[in-house]
């Protein structure tokens, strides 16, 4: 009785084996549990930063730098002055051109005293026609002399106060090119200044991203140097032309740089948030599956594989997610991945739990 059993032993155990359902063991990393998310698209830019406002100064009048006021990283006020021009020469042609004026005035009431008379013998017929025309000509050419003076008087006047040189607007000096004690010349230029408290960023970007850009997007930025510190902006303007030799259209960003943390010439790396959406379902694009006409995930319920179809609706391929309009709710299981030998009905356990 005893001998007879021996076979039927392993005949027995390999049933029960087969009988037992196949578990397989999923990586947490493989599994993904949805809830509602922001998500961005974005363009990935680099690019460098320049002053939002930079002026060259030059000099408007000939003559000897007298002040030189600041120097190169000084910060300077609208209207404050920068350099001041000698003006002894101009004064002096001032005052010239006003005393010619005056005599042209005393000359003129001479002439005009001389013409009424000339006019009243004129009509008692005791002066010739010849005599009252060289007076009305001496009349108009001294009131001639005296508005060409008064043009130079007013030239006179701005010469001498384009010899204060002040700034055209608040910033800080970036180049100095004179010393005091240097004759300039109309267009020497002298200083620099640069106005930092806005600073734009100018950057390439794909032709094929161009078309999602638009003036007012978000820019987050980190800088070369302060790669923990992140500078947010806007897309200032989008050049319409893509630049010479290249598949790429340059973009204008600007920032704000209250703190002066920024400075021209520093490199930067960010991306321009063209779109941004909220409280959305989605999914990583690995974990979608088609039949046929339909787009599926696998959900993970009580140790179980379930093939849930779903609606798919926005893309995002930098993120590599898509929309879940339908078919999936908040703290739901899914496969997060396409893993071989899994299928709807599989058992599964998560290691570690």
């Amino acid at each position: 009785m005893l001998a007879n059993q021996w076979p039927s032993t392993p005949v027995a155990a390999t049933t029960a084996a087969q009988a037992m359902p196949r578990i397989m063991q999923l990586h947490p990393s493989e599994i993904v549990a949805v809830q509602p998310q922001r998500i961005e698209d974005l363009v990935k830019v680099t690019g460098t930063i320049h002053p939002a406002r930079e002026a060259a100064i030059a000099a408007q009048v000939d003559g000897l730098a007298e002040t030189v006021a600041v120097r190169p990283g000084d910060h300077v006020e609208a209207g404050q002055l920068l350099v001041e021009v000698g003006t002894t020469d101009l004064r002096l042609q001032l005052e010239q051109q006003r005393s010619a004026i005056r005599s042209s005035r005393v000359q003129l009431r001479a002439a005009e005293t001389t013409l009424k008379r000339t006019t009243l013998l004129f009509d008692k017929g005791r002066a010739a026609q010849a005599t009252l025309d060289s007076a009305q000509a001496e009349v108009d050419q001294l009131a001639a002399e005296i508005a060409t003076g008064q043009s130079q008087v007013a030239l006179a006047e701005a010469n001498l106060q384009r010899a204060r040189v002040t700034a055209p607007f608040s910033g800080i000096i970036s180049t100095r090119s004179i010393e005091p004690g240097q004759i300039v010349s109309p267009g020497t230029t002298m200083l620099s200044i640069v106005d930092l408290s806005t600073v734009r960023v100018e950057v390439l970007v794909p032709l094929r991203d161009s078309a999602r850009i638009r003036a007012g997007q978000s820019v987050r930025l980190t800088v070369q140097g302060a790669p923990t510190e992140e500078f947010t902006g806007k897309v200032d303007r989008v050049n319409p032309v893509a630049e010479a030799g290249t598949r790429s259209i340059k973009v204008y960003l600007t920032l704000d740089n209250a703190d002066g943390l920024l400075r021209g010439g520093m490199f930067v790396t960010g991306n321009i948030v063209v779109r941004q959406d909220e409280d959305v379902i989605a999914v990583p694009a690995a974990a979608v599956q088609t039949r046929e006409d339909t787009s599926y995930v696998l959900a993970v319920v009580d140790g179980q594989v379930q093939e849930r179809p779903i609606k798919i609706g926005n893309e995002w391929p930098a993120t590599m997610l898509v929309e879940a309009r339908a078919g999936l709710a908040d703290g739901d299981v899914i496969v997060g991945a396409k893993l071989s030998g899994l299928s709807d009905g599989a058992a599964v356990t998560i290691a570690g739990n």
